[in-house]
C-alpha cells in the first residue's frame, strides 16, 4: 500500500485547510516553540507563502496527550473534513498530530487518503501531495521516534513520582478536606484550621455513638459546607467525580470516607490507583503492596488512638434504636464466649415496666448455643465499676512512672531492646550454622539436591525474617526518646476518664475491646492497651530495682 494518495484538490487548484495545534500538559513546561501561539505563527506564515492553500478553520487541543486521539480539537478537524468544508490538514510537525505510532500511521496511510485529504507537517517536511523518495520509510520512523519519546517520558515521570511519594511529597491535585497545600511547598500538607475542627468533630461524634447519617444530618442542619463545596468556596477549581443528586450536602458516604482516611492521623497513602502504561488511560486500583505509605508524614488532626478506636467501631455491627439518636453504650462490644458472636439487646415488658437484656444472638435465633443473658442495667453497672478500677490502676501506674523518672524508664527500655537484639542475632547465627551443615550433608551424600534446596530456601527465609526484626528493633532503639511520648499516649486515654461517674459510649469504645458474658452471669472485660499495661508494669518493676 502506498503511504499517501492524491487529495481532492478544490476549484482553481485551491485547498481548504484546517490548521491544527496541540500542546500536551508536559509541553507547557517544555520548549517555547511548542506553544500554541508559536504553532499558529508558523502555520500562518507557511500558508502566506502558498497561495493555493486557504485557511478555513483552526482547531486546538491545549493540555492533551498525543497518545490519545479522543481530543475535542482533533474531533473538530474530522468534523470539518466530514462536512466537506476542508480537504487539507496542516500541523507544525508529526508529533502535533499524535505520538501513538499505530494510530498515527492509520490516519496517514488509510483515513486521510480515503477521505481525499492532503496532509502537511511543516517542520518534518511532509506533504502528501508532494511525496519524496523515501517518505514511506522516513515518516513511519519519525512516528516511532515520537512514540518512543512518550514511552521514555512516561517512564521518567513514573520514576519521579515514585521517588516523590517515597519522600512523603503530596502529589494530589487537591488536598484532602481538613488540609491545604503549603504556600511555600505545594507538595507539603498543612492543617486547615477551620476544616480540621469539623474533622475532629466528626470523629468525636462517632465515638459518642452517632451514625454516619446522623453526623451528616447534623452538619447539614448547621450549614457546614461539604468538602466539594468548601473547596469551591476557597476559590479552588474543584470538580468531584461523584455525579449524583444531592452532592451539595454531607452524606453518610462522605462521612465514612473521612472516618476511614488514615491521612487524618498523619499517614500519607498514595499510589492506590493508576494506569498500567502510557497507552492505557483507564485508571485501575493497584494491589495494596504497590501503595506508598508514609507514617508521621504531616501534622495529624486526630491522634492514632482515636483513629484506631473509630476503625474498631466501624467494623462492628451497631444500630441506632428508632427512639434514640445514638447507639447504646455497650452496643457491639458484648460477646458470647461460646459462639463468639455479638450479643443483641432485647426488651421485655412485664406489667407496666420494661426490662432490657443482652442475649446470645445465636441462641435467640434457635441455632444452638446456650442461654447467655444479662440485664442491661446490671451489666452497665459492672462495666462502670470495672472501668473506674482500671482507670485508677493506670493513673497510679502513671504516678509511679513519674516518680521513677522518664530517663530511667527509657534506659530500661534500651536494656530490654539490647537483650532482644542480642538474642535475635544469636538466633541468626544458629540458622547460618545449620545452613552450612546442610551443605556438608549434601557433599557427604546424606541428603539429595532437592532436599538441600528446600531446606536451604527455608533457612534463608528464616534468616531474612530475623534480620528484618533486628533492623526494626534497632530503629526502635535509636528513636526511643522520640517515640516515647507516642508510646505513652495510651495512658492519657485512661487518665481523661479519671472522673467518670456515668458509663458513656465514648469511654466504652476508647477503653474496652470486648466484653464476654458467661452462662452464670460472670463477666469478663478485655480492655484496650492491656498488653501495654502489662509491659509498663514490668518496666516499672525492673526500673525500680535498678534505681534502688
Amino acid at each position: 500500500m502506498a503511504f499517501f494518495c492524491s487529495s481532492n484538490q478544490g476549484e482553481n487548484g485551491i485547498y481548504s485547510a484546517v490548521a491544527y495545534y496541540r500542546l500536551s500538559k508536559d509541553g507547557r513546561k517544555g520548549l517555547e516553540s511548542d506553544s500554541i501561539a508559536n504553532q499558529r505563527k508558523l502555520i500562518l506564515e507557511y500558508i502566506s507563502k502558498h497561495p493555493n492553500i486557504q485557511l478555513v478553520k483552526e482547531a486546538k487541543d491545549d493540555g492533551y496527550t498525543g497518545t490519545n486521539y479522543d481530543r475535542p480539537g482533533f474531533q473538530e478537524v474530522l468534523d470539518t473534513i466530514d462536512s466537506g468544508k476542508a480537504n487539507c490538514v496542516i500541523v507544525k510537525d508529526l508529533s502535533r498530530l499524535g505520538r501513538e505510532y499505530i494510530e498515527t500511521g492509520k490516519y496517514l496511510e488509510m483515513i486521510f487518503p480515503a477521505m481525499g485529504v492532503r496532509f502537511i507537517a511543516i517542520n518534518d517536511d511532509v506533504d502528501s501531495e508532494n511525496r519524496r523518495v523515501g517518505d514511506d520509510i522516513i515518516v513511519p520512523v519519525k512516528n516511532i521516534m515520537n512514540e518512543s519519546y512518550c514511552r521514555e517520558l512516561s517512564q521518567k515521570l513514573r520514576r519521579q513520582f515514585k521517588v516523590q511519594r517515597s519522600n512523603g511529597e503530596f502529589l494530589g491535585a487537591f488536598a484532602c478536606y481538613g488540609y491545604m497545600k503549603s504556600a511555600d511547598d505545594r507538595h507539603k500538607l498543612v492543617v486547615d484550621e477551620y476544616a480540621s475542627e469539623i474533622v475532629r468533630g466528626i470523629f468525636v461524634l462517632k465515638t459518642k455513638g452517632y451514625s454516619q447519617q446522623a453526623i451528616a444530618d447534623f452538619l447539614n442542619c448547621e450549614g457546614v459546607l461539604p468538602p466539594a463545596e468548601y473547596k469551591k468556596s476557597q476559590g479552588l477549581n474543584y470538580k468531584s467525580g461523584l455525579k449524583r443528586a444531592g452532592n451539595g450536602k454531607w452524606s453518610a458516604v462522605s462521612i465514612r470516607n473521612i472516618l476511614t482516611n488514615p491521612i487524618y492521623m498523619g499517614t500519607l497513602v498514595q499510589g492506590k490507583r493508576g494506569t498500567p502504561n502510557y497507552k492505557v488511560k483507564k485508571v485501575q486500583v493497584r494491589d495494596e503492596a504497590e501503595w506508598t505509605v508514609i507514617k508521621n508524614n504531616h501534622e495529624s488532626i486526630v491522634n492514632p488512638q482515636m483513629f484506631q478506636c473509630v476503625q474498631n467501631i466501624l467494623r462492628r455491627d451497631t444500630r441506632t434504636s428508632p427512639t434514640e439518636q445514638t447507639v447504646f453504650p455497650l452496643a457491639g462490644v458484648v460477646f458470647c464466649p461460646d459462639c463468639h458472636r455479638p450479643m443483641c439487646r432485647r426488651t421485655v415488658a412485664r406489667g407496666k415496666k420494661t426490662f432490657s437484656y443482652y442475649v446470645c444472638s445465636t441462641h435467640k435465633k434457635g441455632q444452638g448455643c446456650s442461654s447467655h443473658s444479662i440485664e442491661q442495667k446490671k451489666l452497665e453497672e459492672v462495666v462502670l465499676r470495672a472501668v473506674q478500677n482500671q482507670v485508677k490502676l493506670v493513673v497510679e501506674l502513671d504516678r509511679l512512672l513519674s516518680e521513677v523518672g522518664e530517663g530511667n524508664v527509657i534506659a530500661t527500655k534500651k536494656r530490654r531492646l539490647d537483650l532482644m537484639i542480642a538474642e535475635k542475632n544469636k538466633e541468626i547465627d544458629g540458622y547460618k550454622e545449620f545452613r552450612y551443615k546442610l551443605y556438608e550433608a549434601l557433599r557427604e551424600g546424606l541428603i539429595d539436591c532437592d532436599e538441600y534446596e528446600k531446606m536451604r530456601a527455608k533457612y534463608a527465609g528464616l534468616i531474612e525474617s530475623a534480620q528484618k526484626a533486628v533492623e526494626q528493633m534497632q530503629d526502635k532503639r535509636d528513636n526511643l526518646l522520640e517515640d516515647s511520648a507516642t508510646e505513652d499516649s495510651w495512658i492519657m486515654q485512661f487518665i481523661r476518664f479519671d472522673a467518670l461517674q456515668t458509663l458513656g459510649r465514648e469511654a466504652v469504645v476508647a477503653l474496652i475491646d470486648q466484653i464476654y458474658v458467661y452462662p452464670n452471669k460472670e463477666v469478663r472485660i478485655d480492655f484496650n492497651f492491656r498488653n501495654e499495661f502489662v509491659t509498663y508494669q514490668g518496666l516499672l518493676t525492673e526500673t525500680s530495682k535498678e534505681v534502688i
